[in-house]
């Protein structure tokens, strides 16, 4: 079969097309093999796309990728190899869900797209080098699902989609991930064996046909003998995510008794639903240097009370992980004193896939108002320390980190955070093997970090940087871009100076790492014109998000706030004036999360309060945003007392 992967004349030397077709080729021998079907069309494609609006699109027989996560013009870190792996299997995928065998309608995305999710991490696990890649799921997308689902705007992961907008508003975490993540918990209650054998004959049996959510069941309960009726009422039918927490009783150093208490979604506001989980509780002991596990008990949690009968007598562990082997979908809590043990250990942890546990646990913890910020980044930066294979998701980690220190820490804490972020992410640089992926990943971090960081001292290490002052770590054109840019943030890159790298990098990556420098600039002209070229909505996608990435920087929070106002009174203009793509990011992205008032709450409440019948796709997006406000404004709160 021809297999073709094209890019621009220009990315050509950056096409890996060796490890691409090495991908392409394992992707087919597991799926064919995993859905006993042969690929279905006469070739396979891989197109890089410029401008692309979204990550990836299939079509028979042919895949166009944003060219930005396809093709790597400079060195790139692990994780995204993995997401890159990630993208191209998880399209593979729909050839079979969704080319082959088609929704009948939208109400059935979730059969797309779970279940393209769900392949394509099993595959990555089982047929790449990226067999950790269901730890990367939990930290990366599961914690998107976690985040979507506590929204106002939550839905169940199969939904009435009423209209195209519906359709497009909900190609969602909840369409994605928590679909992928509902199917992991269906595969576990009903058995591998019998979940892949059901797939191999709804494929062979709808082949080119189109299907409904019954008709996947027929087969599910054909193959595993369960009645599944009340399984997809709660799990699919149903929005929410619940939390578990362990309650412990002991007897010495032994436990007597250990329940584990379920409490219903706290979205929907009326939500009682209490869902029937088969999941691990795992014990986890500190033996020297590691955090080791004992044993991992699976049981079935049923109802508000489950009582963990394995536990009973043994010793107490040091860490007992509810969910241990991450099989079901829940908010998981810790005991005190699993929560003290982990503390000072969470880098410890030999299983990669446990150690993303314990730290979405933290980043849920802190969100809710049940973790200070200051103890989060305290948290955080062990958790990236030595052999931690949270290296592997350093990206998404140390946002989490940065997302804490502006967002969640107390105003009058922030600062000091900051400095203690910067601070710790250039150790872990300088610290890292030279030349190493996670050395990458470090300084990436370290040099956002230092642009919001009110140390001098942050800012000529940050310069430094540009003079290959860190051993091992090649200042290539991508990170020497993202060091001018941040280094204009703070008022060290003029624009000539900007111009100036502009000329040595004179292509299409060069002019949107350009437009985001001269837009981070702290200057109030500067803003007023970054801001009117983004609303005017002329602007091509990727030019447009550069824009936004350097007008809206934490660190200046003075210029921003002129721009509340504002925000709020064009909303529907341009809602009904510009492309649902570039209206819904100006809508997302311009939303003033860094004005953290209780003002600002009380102008999107009032906002969503006058504009009832304002179109529903721009209510949502007001709405989601006022939620993370909101949060925001509890977490600090949490970091204040």
């Amino acid at each position: 079969m021809p297999l073709g992967l094209y890019c621009r004349k220009s990315l050509s030397s950056f096409l890996d097309a060796e490890e691409l077709f090495d991908l392409t080729k394992r992707g087919f021998a597991f799926f064919e093999e995993e859905f006993g079907l042969a690929y279905p069309f006469a070739k396979y494609d891989q197109i890089a796309v410029a401008e692309f609006n979204s990550g990836a699109m299939e079509n028979a027989g042919c895949v166009t990728f944003n060219e930005d996560s396809f093709v790597f013009r400079s060195k790139a870190a692990e994780e995204e190899y993995n997401w890159r792996a990630n993208t191209i299997l998880h399209e593979m995928a729909h050839m079979w869900f969704g080319d082959l065998v088609t929704m009948r309608w939208w109400d059935d995305l979730w059969l797309n797209e779970s279940f393209a999710e769900w392949a394509s991490y099993t595959a990555l696990a089982k047929a790449t080098r990226f067999s950790n890649s269901w730890a990367a799921f939990n930290t990366e997308r599961k914690n998107w699902a976690y985040r979507q689902d506590q929204l106002s705007s939550t839905h169940p992961v199969a939904t009435d989609m009423s209209d195209m907008e519906a359709v497009r508003s909900n190609f969602d975490g909840i369409s994605y991930a928590k679909g992928a993540s509902v199917l992991r918990q269906l595969v576990v209650y009903i058995g591998e064996e019998n979940f892949v054998a059901a797939l191999k004959v709804y494929f062979a049996k709808h082949a080119w046909k189109s299907t409904t959510l019954n008709d996947l069941l027929v087969e599910l309960e054909a193959t595993s003998g369960r009645t599944l009726g009340p399984w997809v009422e709660t799990w699919l039918k149903t929005a929410g995510v619940n939390t578990l927490r362990p309650h412990i009783t002991l007897d010495g150093e032994t436990y007597s008794k250990v329940t584990i208490e379920q409490s219903a979604p706290t979205m929907p506001e009326d939500s009682n639903e209490i869902r029937p989980h088969r999941l691990a509780v795992g014990l986890y002991d500190i033996q020297g240097s590691a955090l080791v596990r004992r044993s991992s008990h699976e049981l079935d949690v049923v109802g508000t009370e489950t009582v963990v009968a394995d536990l009973a007598g043994l010793k107490k562990a040091d860490v007992l992980l509810i969910n241990d082997l991450d099989y079901s979908y829940a908010k998981i809590r810790f005991d005190a004193h699993s929560l003290k043990a982990l503390t000072s250990h969470i880098d410890q942890f030999g299983d990669p896939l446990t150690q993303s546990l314990a730290w979405a646990a933290a980043w849920d913890m802190i969100r809710d108002g049940e973790l200070a910020a200051t103890d989060f980044v305290a948290l955080g930066l062990q958790a990236l320390r030595g052999d931690s294979s949270l290296v592997l998701v350093a990206r998404t980690v140390t946002t989490h980190l940065s997302t804490a220190v502006e967002l969640y820490a107390a105003p009058s804490n922030r600062d000091d955070l900051r400095i203690t972020l910067a601070h710790g992410l250039h150790e872990l640089m300088s610290a890292a093997a030279p030349g190493s992926g996670e050395q990458l990943s470090f300084a990436r971090a370290f040099a956002n970090a230092a642009a919001n960081s009110p140390s001098s001292l942050h800012h000529q290490q940050l310069r430094a940087m540009l003079d290959g002052s860190i051993e091992g770590l090649a200042i290539d054109t991508d990170l020497r871009w993202l060091i001018v840019g941040c280094l204009a943030s703070v008022n060290l890159y003029s624009e000539s100076h900007i111009e100036a790298e502009l000329a040595r990098d004179n292509t299409a990556d060069g002019h949107r790492s350009a437009t985001f420098a001269l837009a981070a600039r702290p200057d109030a002209n500067s803003k007023r014109a970054v801001w009117d070229r983004i609303i005017s909505g002329a602007e091509a996608n990727h030019t447009n998000d550069a824009l936004i990435a350097g007008f809206r920087r934490p660190s200046q929070r003075e210029l921003l706030a002129p721009y509340v106002d504002e925000y709020f009174a064009i909303l529907e203009e341009i809602w009904g004036r510009v492309t649902y793509e570039i209206s819904s990011t100006i809508v997302n992205l311009t939303f003033p999360i860094y004005e953290t008032t209780d003002a600002t709450l009380a102008k999107c409440e009032k906002w969503l309060s006058d504009h009832a019948d304002a179109a529903p796709g721009l209510r949502r997006f007001v709405a989601e945003n006022r939620d993370a406000l909101s949060r925001a404004l509890i977490a600090q709160k949490c970091d204040a007392s």
